[in-house]
C-alpha cells in the first residue's frame, strides 16, 4: 500500500512530536503493509509560510536518513498539505508551493466551514496554473456533507478525491462517516489515506481499514483505493476510475 497523506515529519506541525515517534509511525505503517508514505505536513498557502520550506526539507532529509539507518523497509516521499487561502493561487502561479514529489499533484485542504464556491474557484484556478488538485478529505467539509454528490463535478474535471481512513471507520463522527461512505458507494473516491498524526491515535496502521474494505467493497475497488491509485499518484500518472 501507498499512503499519500501522513503527518509523519517530526516537530513540524500537529503531527509527530519527535524523530522517535516518526520512526515508530514508520514501523507501524510497514507492519500493516505500507511500502511508501508521502510526508504531508500542514502548510498554510500564504507568503509568510515560504520560509518554512527549508525546514520542511531538512526534516524530510533527517527522517529519510533515519528510516534507512534503522533498516525500515519504507520509502518516504516529500509533499505538503496546503491550506488554500487568499494568497495561495498567486504563490501557485509562481511555482512557489510544494507539490507531491516532483509531480503536478497538489494536496489541497480547506477550512471545514469553507464555502463551496471558494473551493470550486480555487480548484479551477489551480488547474489553470498547471497543477492537478488532490482534495484532502472532502467528506469533512460542511459543504460536501450537505450534498456529497456535488463531488461528481470535481470527479469529472479530473480532481483527485482522497478520503481519510478515520472518516470511513467513524473516527470523526457519524456525519463524516456517512458522507465518506456515500462517496464510496457512488464511486467518487480515488484514494483512501491515513492522514495519520501520531503513533498513539490517528495512526498510520492500515489494518482496520483493509479489514473493513475486504468486508464492504469489491476487491478490485479496494485495491484501486489503497494500492493502484496512490502508487500512480507518486509516479505522476493519471488515476484509474474507482468503478
Amino acid at each position: 500500500m501507498v499512503d499519500i497523506h501522513c503527518h509523519i515529519l517530526h516537530r513540524f506541525d500537529d503531527g509527530s512530536s519527535s524523530l522517535e515517534e516518526s520512526l515508530a509511525m514508520a514501523r507501524m505503517a510497514v507492519d500493516s503493509g505500507v511500502t511508501d508514505i508521502v510526508a504531508t505536513p500542514h502548510f498554510p498557502g500564504q507568503r509568510a509560510s515560504l520560509r518554512r520550506i527549508s525546514r520542511l526539507l531538512e526534516r524530510y532529509k533527517e527522517l529519510s536518513q533515519a528510516i534507512a539507518r534503522e533498516g525500515i523497509p519504507l520509502q518516504l516521499h516529500h509533499g505538503a498539505e496546503i491550506l488554500c487561502m487568499a494568497d495561495t493561487l498567486e504563490l501557485a502561479e509562481q511555482n512557489m508551493l510544494p507539490t507531491i514529489g516532483d509531480t503536478s499533484y497538489f494536496l489541497a485542504e480547506f477550512y471545514f466551514d469553507e464555502h463551496y464556491s471558494f473551493m470550486d474557484e480555487m480548484l479551477r484556478a489551480l488547474v489553470a496554473a498547471g497543477y492537478t488538485p488532490v482534495v484532502a478529505h472532502p467528506e469533512r467539509y460542511d459543504a460536501i456533507q450537505h450534498d456529497p454528490l456535488v463531488l461528481e463535478r470535481w470527479f469529472r474535471r479530473g480532481y483527485v478525491l482522497q478520503l481519510n481512513k478515520g472518516s470511513v471507520l467513524g473516527a470523526f463522527g457519524s456525519r463524516v462517516q456517512r458522507t465518506a461512505r456515500t462517496i464510496l458507494d457512488a464511486g467518487l473516491a480515488h484514494i483512501i489515506a491515513s492522514d495519520a498524526h501520531s503513533a498513539s491515535h490517528r495512526t498510520p496502521h492500515m489494518g482496520q481499514l483493509t479489514q473493513w474494505l475486504a468486508h464492504h467493497l469489491d476487491a478490485d475497488y479496494a485495491r484501486i483505493l489503497v494500492e493502484d491509485n496512490p502508487a500512480r499518484l507518486i509516479r505522476g500518472e493519471s488515476m484509474t476510475p474507482a468503478q
